[in-house]
């Protein structure tokens, strides 16, 4: 039990007053979650034993207290969510359920020592505050001690008397006993069920069957075979049909939670399940024979009687040979503290319970599971260099073995990890640099095993994705000469000659791009324990300080969210002299920023500013005459901005009661993670965590995204038969380009309608037909995702490329702002998004002004006037008849083909990252329409609109998996499926309408 004092404070600044419980008065707290309770100088005692027992987990009063010129005073924590808020069906991880079962149980625990009945506790009385950290509301004591209502010292009726059992109820007192501490431990096991299970024990059986004392259910199997070697058996004791087998108090639970946590074998006082050896065979029989049939699945299985299989041989045995098993010897054992053996979400949730829940639902969770990350390393791995030589792939981007690999056919160089080995898994898997489990690219052996796809060959702990291990066991940036360095460098196949990737590093800047942190365990993982003191944490090593300091800059997320492709960029090379190509940029875009920013005079926000804090906002309660827009937030409670680097107060851990300055784990993406392994819960749950924050994805990233524009119409003018409207986008919100990350393939777009006074359309553009509907630029006449057609040379043609024709939506805009700028007029899509070009030919006619135009019976699709020209990777140089941008076509896919029948599957040989918004820059376009005969006034609606990825993207890749799994390469099945879809709907960001007079 935690026996520190409660920590007295300042009085808080009061908002709103919230009305009055007996003889305190509730207010609201400014700049903090939670409320004050305002009591009369003579109740000072009153506030410190409400914040003695709150510090113990029960009644939330552990903000501190004080006493000042106005009074004494308590600070009670805001509550977020309850276990009974939680979404039908929610499972908590197996320790974070625990660590709140054990919270509760210290609670509890304090009750029982302090000779005080807390009242009857059930789902909605028990407080999470994030995973871990629960606590009891005890409403019922709490509105005694403040003179509001009385309850009983010792025992209290139970609710049945005061409206009817429900299935929380304990059998005893579903029966008319007295509500005591034993039956608020029976319904601690019922919860704990529940949060491991997601749903009552007894649930289906009705009210009747959950009150009769019926044992429960084991766990389904797939729930068991996840937990904890012990946990299962645990929490059935909790719920003996026998109150003498259960434990006698709620220490023991507390306790046994901590052993369970910790790994530990039973202590002294050892928690016996409904199977356990203190029961004979005779008494486990005696009770009237109750096979259920089953409801539900296995999980329905009942275990009160021998009803099949080998216990009922078991028990058959034991009753003929009259043999009755006696209570298990207790053996005293001390329990035992190791250090940290591994970092994993499992060893870390214990004390870092909130931080490990943030992180779950986080995208870094799911990097490696991300199934469109997994189906497009497949795709390189097995298309690129692929041929006669190499029917495999060539594995361009995974390890090179000793001789098994794809070798160039003219320079014999090979080609088996030439972009990068493991360029992808560097990052995506970065623990598995903990522990390699990759085996290299076996190029030509008939098993193909290695060939696999990244989530059949990697560790648990590298499947992780961006983990616990990942960050807290990261020293400093990666550096030339080191034993790691990433992918700091590329070879050509074709010469042998090597290219870094780093720049930065001439300029003192280390680790930039493709992995460039260096890891180091032996930094964060001890050998011995620590004391525990301020900087020195018990299990684990505290971290040197130059180690931190980089973890909080925006270098370290520079190690992985500046992305460089092998091959140099045909057109950057011209602008930048750089041997790669920038595919994603985030970490150079910010530092441009930064560095203008510091040029003003303005400090710049660093990435965990922005994306490990409270930005950009909080939802706060309304109060009488408070209230503001909801932006995300559920009902009765209003959005409130929080500043880049504003932090939440909270503890480091579930152990400690300090509240510090804490970092958000959410790492809110743009995207929800399209993986089965991310509950559709995770993404729509409406509750708020204990900082304010959404629980749910989709709301955050609703936050995030609608902070990020401004977005306008100008005045717009009508005259002589045409229309002018202005419209104008600027980047507020964020200190790189938008979209960023997979630039290329993020949609930010502009749907406009345009309206006659007879409600008539006049222009209409960037309207979808649904959410699974591509944007109407373009039209796709056909994906080739087989790999079938072939050349003379065995090498697959037209694989991932597109016959694309021009949409109804096709951007006619002066200039074309793929060139970059700001000032924008025609008509068509406004689409933000970026985008990748390949080096062609002109197959046509080439007009005055050195454009390719179609030749005869071309023009019917966008490449059938081109065919591929010659790019040099290692000089960026791409050998055309045609000149400058007009050498160029955009294809749409990361890796493909020129068209659906023509050229081989590659990566771009230039990237366009110009469409994009930079910050601070306004974007204004002017749609210039016809507008003649039309009646005014004319009303103009526009909304700017985002979405993940586009649907075609998506469905290629579901349409290649599927082929691949039907050819055997896919042991787990399609890594991308067309249901998954569902998940990449779009959102509305920002709005504006306007009239339109004749002038």
């Amino acid at each position: 039990m935690d026996s520190r004092e409660p920590r007295a404070r300042l009085r808080p600044r009061t908002g709103e007053r919230l009305g009055i419980v007996g003889r305190a008065v509730r207010f609201g707290c400014e700049g903090e979650s939670g409320e004050l309770w305002a009591l009369p100088r003579a109740m000072e005692s009153v506030a410190k034993r409400l914040a003695t027992l709150g510090a113990k987990g029960l009644g939330g009063f552990d903000a501190g207290w004080g006493d000042d010129d106005e009074g004494a005073f308590v600070v009670r924590r805001a509550v977020s969510q309850t276990v009974a808020s939680l979404p039908k069906g929610e499972r908590l991880e197996g320790t974070l359920a625990l660590a709140n079962v054990r919270d509760v149980a210290r609670a509890l625990e304090a009750a029982e020592r302090a000779g005080i009945f807390p009242g009857a506790i059930g789902p909605a009385s028990i407080a999470l505050a994030g995973a871990g950290r629960a606590w009891v509301l005890a409403d019922g004591w709490v509105r005694a001690l403040v003179g509001d209502a009385p309850v009983s010292g010792g025992a209290s009726s139970h609710p049945a008397r005061g409206g009817g059992a429900s299935k929380w109820t304990p059998p005893a007192q579903a029966s008319g006993a007295p509500w005591d501490n034993a039956a608020n431990r029976y319904v601690l096991g019922l919860v704990a069920y529940r949060l491991i299970a997601g749903d009552h024990p007894f649930s289906g059986l009705g009210l009747r069957g959950a009150l009769e004392g019926s044992a429960p259910p084991p766990f389904e199997d797939a729930i068991a075979g996840a937990l904890r070697p012990g946990v299962q058996s645990f929490v059935l004791s909790l719920l003996d049909p026998e109150a003498s087998q259960r434990p006698s108090s709620a220490g023991e639970i507390a306790q046994r939670c901590d052993e369970l946590l910790r790994g530990d074998r039973p202590s002294s006082s050892p928690i016996v399940s409904v199977y356990g050896a203190q029961k004979s065979a005779a008494q486990r029989i005696a009770k009237p024979n109750r096979a259920q049939v089953p409801i539900g699945g296995a999980r329905r299985l009942w275990a009160w009687a021998p009803v099949a299989g080998g216990l009922g041989v078991l028990v058959a045995t034991l009753l003929a040979s009259g043999a009755e098993s006696k209570p298990a010897a207790r053996e005293n054992v001390v329990s035992d503290r190791r250090p940290l053996a591994v970092t994993n979400a499992e060893s870390c949730a214990p004390c870092h319970a909130r931080q490990v829940a943030e992180w779950s639902r986080s995208v870094m969770a799911h990097s490696v599971k991300s199934p469109l990350f997994g189906a497009l390393e497949s795709l390189v791995e097995e298309q690129v260099g692929r041929d006669a030589q190499c029917p495999n792939g060539a594995g361009i981007l995974r390890r090179a073995g000793s001789g098994d690999v794809c070798r160039d056919e003219r320079s014999g160089i090979a080609v088996t990890g030439s972009g990068g080995e493991h360029w992808c898994v560097n990052c995506h898997a970065a623990g598995d640099n903990l522990g390699g489990a990759m085996p290299a690219w076996s190029a030509v052996s008939t098993s193909g095993a290695s060939r696999k796809p990244l989530r059949d060959l990697l560790s648990p702990q590298a499947m992780e994705g961006i983990s616990c291990a990942v960050c807290h066991q990261t020293i400093g940036p990666a550096h030339e000469g080191g034993r790691y360095q990433g992918n700091a460098s590329w070879t050509s196949f074709t010469t042998g000659a090597v290219f870094r990737m780093r720049p930065e590093d001439a300029r003192g800047v280390r680790g930039i791009a493709n992995s460039g942190y260096l890891l180091e365990p032996s930094a964060f993982l001890r050998t011995s324990l620590g004391s525990g003191n301020l900087g020195d944490p018990i299990v684990h090593a505290a971290m040197p300080s130059s180690a931190k300091s980089y973890l909080a800059s925006s270098e370290f997320c520079g190690a992985c969210h500046d992305v460089r492709l092998f091959g140099t960029d045909a057109l950057g090379v011209r602008d930048r002299a750089e041997p790669f190509k920038r595919l994603r940029n985030a970490y150079s875009e910010w530092r441009s920023w930064a560095d203008a920013e510091k040029v003003a005079g303005r400090r710049a926000a660093t990435c965990q500013d922005c994306h490990m804090s409270l930005y950009p906002g909080v939802c706060v309660r309304d109060g009488e005459g408070k209230s503001g827009a909801r932006e995300g937030c559920p009902s009765g409670f209003h959005f409130e901005a929080r500043a880049p680097g504003e932090l939440p107060r909270a503890p480091a851990s579930t152990s400690s009661h300090e509240l510090r300055p804490a970092s958000v784990h959410y790492f809110t993406s743009v995207d929800v993670p399209l993986a089965d392994e991310f509950p559709a819960a995770w993404a729509s749950d409406p509750n708020l965590d204990s900082l304010g924050l959404p629980r749910g994805l989709e709301n955050r990233r609703e936050q995030l995204l609608r902070h990020t524009f401004r977005f306008a119409l100008g005045r717009a003018v009508r005259s002589a038969g045409r229309v002018q409207i202005p419209l104008e986008i600027e980047n507020v919100g964020a200190g790189h380009r938008v979209p960023a990350g997979f630039s290329q393939e993020r949609e930010i777009w502009v749907e406009l309608t345009v309206t006659d006074a007879r409600g008539q359309t006049v222009y209409e553009v960037g309207r979808l037909d649904s959410d699974e509907a591509d944007l109407k630029d373009k039209t796709f006449a056909r994906i080739r995702t087989d790999d079938s057609n072939v050349d003379r040379r065995g090498r697959p043609l037209g694989v991932f490329g597109a016959n694309v024709l021009d949409g109804p939506d096709v951007p006619r805009w002066d200039p074309n702002p793929i060139l970059g700028g700001t000032t924008f007029r025609g008509r068509g899509l406004v689409n933000m998004q970026n985008g990748f070009l390949r080096c062609v030919r002109c197959i046509g006619t080439i007009d005055a002004e050195g454009r390719c135009q179609p030749g005869p019976g071309q023009g019917i699709t966008r490449a059938d006037r081109f065919e591929d020209g010659d790019y040099d990777a290692d000089t960026g140089e791409c050998r055309s008849n045609l000149t400058g941008r007009n050498a160029f076509f955009e294809t749409y896919f990361p890796v493909g083909a020129l068209d659906a029948d023509r050229g081989i599957a590659k990566a771009p040989d230039a990237i366009i990252d110009t469409r994009s918004a930079p910050p601070g820059a306004v974007l204004r376009y002017t749609y210039d329409l016809e507008a003649s005969g039309r009646p005014g006034p004319l009303r103009v609606s526009a909304r700017l609109r985002f979405r993940p990825f586009p649907p075609f993207l998506l469905r290629a890749f579901a349409a290649y998996e599927s082929r691949k799994a039907a050819e055997g390469l896919r042991p787990s099945g399609a890594q991308l499926e067309a249901r998954m879809l569902r998940k990449n709907r779009p959102i509305d960001l920002a709005d504006a309408t306007t009239l339109v007079e004749e002038r």
